[in-house]
């Protein structure tokens, strides 16, 4: 997993703000629900994809379906289909939360974090527990340049779901963006040596050295999930960003990396 792999996500042109006036249909479980969501747990996109689209042709009330297609579809980097099915989800759920943090994801691939952000303020409006709309929050406003408050974004996901890596792994990338390097490695150090962690954590770390000048080490982590040539175009794409910055060295504490200029080197928890 590449630090060039980032954020990318969409929007429904025709919304034009949270309709939760709106009744949603009722709810209804489907016996191939189980289905669908192991196919996508285990990564068998198609199956997923197909699994999700036989229980709303028979259960179009089934607002979960909605979601795991869009989901399902988004992972399969087919970004467009995703967001059609978002749309149709806020169409016929305005009061789903999912919806529209699906939605707001989808705008994130799709590098439009305005959007994004719209979409994740109609899900928390409807349910401020959405930690998936929470950590796309933050992920939205880093890449706005407004780290402090996508790190309190971050934090809050952290708190309602302790347990998910993920979030705490965003908000050390955060950091690290803004010069905080060490501290944002002495927090990927831990998720790194933690059982379940990931190939993105580790990159995550990896970038993170190389923020701080430690290219060495940078692209020791990096080889463990990376080829050695990923590996090296990434330290070359970061060393020459130091210079245009002339950076040397630790990059100070207080010294704030654009983020525009690091859209190809992040590793980004959805």
């Amino acid at each position: 997993m590449s630090w060039k792999i980032l954020c990318r996500v969409g929007f429904i042109s025709f919304l034009s703000g949270c309709t939760t006036d709106l009744v949603t249909p009722p709810y209804e479980d489907h016996p191939n629900m189980k289905v669908a969501e192991m196919a996508r747990s285990r990564g068998d996109i198609p199956q997923a994809v197909h699994d999700y689209r036989d229980i709303i042709k028979e259960c179009p009330s089934c607002e979960k379906a909605y979601i795991g297609l869009g989901m399902s579809l988004l992972d399969g980097n087919s970004t467009v289909e995703a967001k059609n099915v978002f749309d149709k989800a806020i169409a016929l759920f305005p009061k789903s939360a999912a919806a529209h943090t699906g939605l707001g994801l989808v705008y994130l691939v799709m590098d439009q974090p305005e959007n994004a952000i719209k979409m994740f303020d109609c899900a928390l409006k409807i349910n401020p527990r959405d930690v998936k709309a929470l950590n796309g929050y933050g992920i939205a406003l880093d890449l706005m340049g407004d780290y402090d408050a996508a790190q309190i974004h971050y934090r809050a996901a952290m708190e309602l779901d302790p347990l998910n890596v993920s979030y705490e792994s965003n908000l050390a990338l955060s950091m690290a963006l803004t010069g905080n390097t060490m501290e944002a490695i002495r927090i990927l150090e831990r998720l790194a040596s933690l059982p379940n962690a990931t190939p993105r954590v580790r990159q995550n770390l990896a970038l993170a050295y190389a923020l701080a000048g430690n290219t060495k080490l940078a692209k020791k982590i990096g080889r463990i999930d990376l080829s050695d040539s990923m590996v090296m175009n990434n330290i070359s794409y970061i060393e020459a960003i130091q210079r245009t910055q002339e950076f040397s060295g630790m990059i100070a504490k207080d010294h704030t990396v654009p983020l525009d200029q690091f859209r190809k080197v992040q590793g980004r928890y959805y």
